[in-house]
């Protein structure tokens, strides 16, 4: 993935390009409440295949880009709403299982629990956990 020194302002998407690869464009663009990083296909004006929604920080946006390699981790780090399913899978994952566990609709890794109260697929983990303990005992 080639990251861009500084956005790339993009007229049509009313937002900033700070990265792309072979397949995707990468882009923040504002949405009321939060910014959205989306994964536009090359060439496509249309519609993006993939999208998280982050706090309204572009710093923290461009950071985790920067940090995620698209290759091997399915989603980069930080977003708190996954806006599009399925859930993106890198080409080479098996590379990389460690950052490529399962995450709930939060973006936490449901190993580590959810920072959101009451989150439903962190519960159920935690819930199967126990019947999987009391059922050894």
């Amino acid at each position: 993935m080639q990251h861009h020194p500084t956005p790339i302002l993009d007229e049509h998407w009313q937002g900033f390009e700070l990265a792309a690869d072979d397949t995707h464009r990468y882009l923040w663009i504002w949405l009321g409440c939060n910014l959205r990083l989306v994964a536009v296909p090359i060439g496509d004006i249309t519609g993006y295949d993939h999208g998280w929604c982050y706090p309204r920080d572009p710093e923290l946006v461009a950071a985790a880009v920067a940090a995620w390699d698209p290759d091997t981790q399915d989603e980069p780090d930080g977003w708190h709403k996954r806006a599009t399913w399925p859930v993106r899978r890198a080409p080479r994952r098996d590379t990389n299982p460690g950052g490529n566990r399962p995450r709930c609709a939060h973006g936490c890794y449901l190993d580590d629990g959810c920072r959101t109260l009451n989150c439903e697929e962190a519960l159920a983990r935690r819930d199967a956990a126990r019947t999987t303990l009391e059922g050894t005992r």
